[in-house]
């Protein structure tokens, strides 16, 4: 039986990833910080665009009986697979989204800065 229950287990893996953020961002050497906030970020994804659409197909099927694979007929069966269907494409979309957004605000806020007494290279890309 699956149980809606079981997406409390998914508050654990989002609090490990909170730790290992916390320990990227306390983190002095670059390489242990990247380290640390990639397998955070690769956990995160994996929950969200796999396990969890996962997990609403199996309770869609199984608890709500909306199952099946393609309509023959319009009728109120196809339409509840068309909803089941449609409910993990706008959540894929909106994690997808969601990540964009998160990249986009963090180059934003911690923008790559030169070090101390280090010049600026020329461009030097392109056709001339």
């Amino acid at each position: 039986m699956i149980s809606p229950w079981w997406l409390l287990l998914e508050g654990v893996y989002f609090a490990f990833c909170g730790a290992l953020f916390f320990g990227a961002y306390m983190s002095k050497n670059e390489w242990m910080r990247a380290s640390l906030a990639s397998l955070a970020l690769s956990i995160i994804a994996w929950r969200v665009l796999a396990v969890i659409p996962s997990w609403w197909l199996y309770y869609a099927e199984g608890q709500l009986k909306w199952g099946g694979q393609g309509c023959l007929q319009l009728d109120l069966a196809c339409l509840k697979q068309a909803i089941k269907d449609t409910i993990v494409v706008i959540q894929n979309a909106v994690a997808l989204g969601g990540f964009v957004v998160a990249f986009w605000l963090y180059q934003k806020k911690f923008p790559k800065q030169l070090g101390a007494g280090e010049a600026k290279p020329e461009a030097t890309g392109g056709y001339k």
